[in-house]
C-alpha cells in the first residue's frame, strides 16, 4: 500500500474557499470575495455602529442564487439582546438593490430564536440548530450577540471559559460539517492605556483571549462623529485595512 501526498498552496486553498456576498461590491472587494464560509467571522463594535444592519442584509443575500454571490438558502438568526428587528428586515427586502431582481427573497426562510442564558445558547447550538439544518436548506448562522448571555450571568472564570470553548467548537463544527457561514456579533470593552502600545485603539472585542483565539476573521465597526468605518482587525489572509461605509434605506454600502 502506497501513500500519496498532494501539495496545495495557500493561494489554491483561497481559490477553493466560498464567500457570501455582502450585497455591496465595494465591501466584497475589500473582503476579497465577501464573508468567508470558513471558521467564525466576528463583527464587533459599540452600539449603533451598524453590526446588526449588515447581519440583516446577509440574511437576504444568502438567498441569492450562487451566480449572484449567494447560496439560494435560508438563515438562522439567534438573537440574545433584543427583539429581532423584523421591521428593518422587511424594509431592506423592499430596498436592497442587489436583491430587487429576484422575486423569491423574503423573511420566510429566516429562522429566528430569542435566547437570554448561556445554557440556552449552548443548547440551541448543540441541538436545535442541527435539527433545523437537517430540515431546511440553510447556509448562514448569525449570533447577535455572542457576548450578551455572558454579561448577564455571573460565572466564575473556569466555567465561563469552558462554555466559550463549547460554543466556539460547536460553531466551527457547524461550519465544517454543514458548510454554513458563521457570523458572531460581539460587543466591545475599553482598552486599558498602556505606554508600551504603539496604536490608538481604545476598545477591543468582548469575552477575552479565550474567545478571540477561536475567531477566524474579525471586523471592527466604529464611528468618528457621524462617519462610519469598518476595519479588518485580524484575518489569516486579509490585510488590516479601514473603509468608510454608510447605512441607508437600501442597506449597508461602502463609500468610494
Amino acid at each position: 500500500m502506497t501513500e500519496e501526498f498532494f501539495e496545495i498552496s495557500a493561494k489554491d486553498l483561497k481559490k477553493q474557499e466560498r464567500f457570501l456576498t455582502t450585497g455591496c461590491s465595494k465591501l466584497d472587494a475589500i473582503f476579497k470575495g465577501g464573508i468567508p464560509c470558513q471558521g467564525i467571522t466576528q463583527i464587533y463594535g459599540a452600539a449603533g455602529t451598524g453590526k446588526t444592519q449588515l447581519a440583516l442584509q446577509l440574511c437576504l443575500t444568502v438567498q441569492l442564487p450562487v451566480t449572484a454571490g449567494g447560496f439560494a438558502a435560508g438563515a438562522i438568526y439567534i438573537s440574545t439582546e433584543a427583539v429581532f428587528p423584523a421591521k428593518r428586515l422587511h424594509e431592506l427586502i423592499q430596498n436592497v438593490d442587489v436583491i430587487q431582481n429576484y422575486d423569491n427573497i423574503n423573511g420566510d426562510v429566516v429562522f429566528v430564536e430569542h435566547i437570554s442564558t448561556i445554557e440556552d445558547l449552548e443548547s440551541s447550538l448543540l441541538f436545535r440548530v442541527p435539527v433545523l439544518l437537517n430540515k431546511h436548506k440553510i447556509r448562514l448562522l448569525i449570533v447577535d450577540s455572542v457576548a450578551a448571555p455572558y454579561r448577564v450571568e455571573e460565572w466564575d472564570d473556569e466555567n465561563r471559559s469552558k462554555s466559550l470553548r463549547t460554543v466556539g467548537q460547536q460553531l466551527h463544527n457547524l461550519c465544517t460539517n454543514s458548510g454554513i457561514c458563521v457570523i458572531c456579533i460581539n460587543q466591545v470593552t475599553a482598552v486599558i492605556e498602556d505606554s508600551n502600545r504603539h496604536d490608538d485603539v481604545k476598545e477591543q472585542s468582548s469575552l477575552g483571549i479565550m474567545w478571540t483565539s477561536m475567531v477566524t476573521n474579525s471586523l471592527y465597526f466604529h464611528k468618528e462623529g457621524s462617519t462610519r468605518y469598518v476595519s479588518i482587525s485580524s484575518s489569516p489572509y486579509l490585510p488590516c485595512t479601514t473603509t468608510q461605509f454608510e447605512i441607508s434605506m437600501s442597506g449597508v454600502k461602502g463609500i468610494e
